[in-house]
């Protein structure tokens, strides 16, 4: 094993420690590709990385139900193993979303879209190496609200990192999904 592997999976061990004592929750998304199977956030006020493996050409849906005043803080994190062709877009839609030009053409009649621009920049904390997408940041009304995630023309592995109150938890399948962040593909 080349010494860059093994400090990837040394750092990677790293952030599962913590995972397990009150850091983010990891959790596993294992395909949402439409409005209908979209992935249940559960309790979004507390924090969450959600792995998935995403597909070229695809997208991956999830479902928050927030109360009033609900403060979204959420961004995209790619492994240090992917190339610059796999950054994936993050979209807020959802009926309380104002409806502007140039719509997607996956956003239901009559829900806005907004996405989060910007530039990746290079990330390495909390365990992880690799890329963090800007962030979206904006107070909810409630009811449920829905991230897609783009993957563009590449697939590989990627989380959203969502802020809240640092709870212990998490699943086994989302610390399983979290050791194979550190490649791109496969």
């Amino acid at each position: 094993m080349s010494n860059l592997r093994v400090w990837r999976v040394l750092t990677l061990a790293g952030f599962l420690v913590c995972a397990g004592a009150g850091a983010h929750q990891p959790l596993f998304n294992p395909g949402s590709d439409t409005l209908d199977t979209a992935f249940r956030v559960p309790q979004p006020t507390v924090s969450k990385v959600i792995t998935v493996q995403g597909r070229a050409g695809g997208r991956d849906w999830y479902a928050l139900s927030t109360g009033a005043g609900f403060r979204l803080d959420v961004a995209v994190f790619v492994s240090s193993a992917c190339d610059a062709a796999y950054r994936p877009r993050l979209w807020l839609v959802g009926p309380g979303v104002p409806v502007g030009a140039g719509q997607p053409d996956f956003v239901p009649d009559g829900w806005g879209a907004v996405a989060v621009s910007g530039p990746y920049s290079a990330y390495s904390g909390h365990g992880v190496v690799g890329w963090r997408g800007p962030t979206l940041a904006r107070t909810l009304g409630a009811g449920t609200h829905y991230l897609v995630g783009e993957h563009g023309a590449r697939g590989g592995w990627s989380f959203i990192s969502l802020a809240g109150a640092e709870v212990p938890g998490g699943t086994p399948e989302g610390r399983a999904a979290l050791g194979r962040f550190a490649r791109c593909g496969g």
